[in-house]
């Protein structure tokens, strides 16, 4: 049993030699190709531009229910609302929302419109993107070499995209340059959830200082808006019809009162049955009215309450900073990379050069048999 030990460890011994001579005697080969992606290493870690980030921290603080909500319910459900239980309606917008939203083109299209300073003649990040890709060399070369045949395609096929762009009610249009705006926004803005503690944070990186720090911003408060326009959708709604039961009610009452004030003033002599009967009726009526508008009222003020409630407070955690110096790209990893890169791939070439050969002998010898 020892001597088979033995062997089995000289073989393996006798292996690692072989293979490190073998490394040895190709070591020119090897040399030669670490220095050759040590320049391309070199020439990519120069080229790369510098990327800057910015980014905003912030925690969305929701407010309580009061007890009087179950009040607003059965108000809501005859207007077709349903602004739930106090419980429901207290219901936190789960984090995962937060990533979705700055997925949808809603936030994307905003964000492609809100404006941007200090950037010279671009006042929109729609119009840095348009400048960019009008003044990029690989822009255009990709354009017509490898975007070429799509081109021509392109061409062949304006009718149907025609009829394929007619609106649909319910369903977003998006031109292929904005999916292509909205794609390079994804590589620009993206968001970190900390769900355990509650907070989010907007991050963006981007070539220009400037576009990284005013996208971190604005894309924080379209967030936001969108966010608190979520949370306070259904007693927006309620609101909107206690709105229109306002000025509805309020002008019947009006009309209440000046028929009862018409009416006295036409009969001011006179006092008859019918007299005492029709005034009755006329001020019931003007109490009735009275009665419903100030319940009206009474509702108004409480969704009024509601909507503060529902509507979520954030705070800045950490705000937006312009950034003075690079987070990327780190050359000299880079550089180490593909000095490592080349060393491993020249390597594996001298060590897998001479099996593949006699791989391939066996092949053609099989095949002359």
């Amino acid at each position: 049993m020892e001597s088979s030990k033995n062997n089995i460890q000289e073989e393996d011994q006798i292996d690692i030699i072989a293979l490190l001579s073998k490394i040895w005697s190709s070591k020119k080969i090897i040399l030669k190709t670490i220095v050759v992606f040590g320049v391309f290493g070199l020439l990519v870690a120069l080229f790369t531009p510098n990327q800057y980030t910015a980014s905003s921290m912030f925690t969305p603080n929701y407010g309580g229910q009061s007890s009087g909500n179950s009040g607003l319910k059965g108000l809501a459900s005859l207007a077709g609302i349903n602004i739930g239980g106090s419980s429901e309606s207290s219901k936190e917008i789960s984090p995962m929302l937060y990533g979705k939203i700055l997925e949808s083109t809603t936030f994307k299209k905003e964000l492609l419109d809100a404006p941007l300073k200090n950037l010279a003649d671009v006042k929109t990040l729609r119009g840095y993107f348009e400048n960019k890709s009008s003044s990029s060399v690989l822009g255009t070369v990709k354009e017509y070499t490898i975007g070429l045949p799509g081109k021509i395609i392109g061409v062949f096929k304006s009718d149907s995209k025609e009829v394929a762009s007619q609106p649909v009610e319910g369903i977003a249009l998006v031109s292929e340059e904005d999916m292509e705006f909205y794609e390079a926004i994804d590589e620009i803005l993206s968001i970190s959830i900390n769900d355990k503690d509650g907070f989010i944070e907007m991050i963006a990186k981007s070539e220009n200082p400037q576009i990284a720090a005013q996208v971190a911003k604005n894309g924080e408060l379209i967030l936001q808006n969108q966010i608190i326009e979520i949370k306070t959708k259904s007693s927006l709604e309620l609101l909107t019809y206690l709105q229109e039961q306002y000025a509805d009610k309020k002008t019947i009452l009006n009309k209440t009162q000046d028929r009862l004030s018409n009416f006295k003033d036409r009969n001011l002599n006179i006092s008859t049955s019918t007299f005492s009967n029709v005034q009755t009726r006329l001020q019931s009526e003007l109490q009735v009215a009275n009665s419903v508008f100030e319940n009206v009222v009474t509702q108004l003020e409480q969704v009024k309450l509601q909507v503060t409630k529902d509507t979520p407070v954030f705070s800045i955690v950490k705000p937006v900073v312009f950034p003075n110096k690079k987070s990327e790209p780190k050359r000299s990893m880079i550089l180490i990379i593909w000095l490592f890169l080349g060393a491993v791939l020249s390597i594996g070439f001298v060590l897998a050069k001479e099996p593949v050969q006699n791989i391939l002998k066996e092949i053609n010898s099989k095949k002359e048999d």
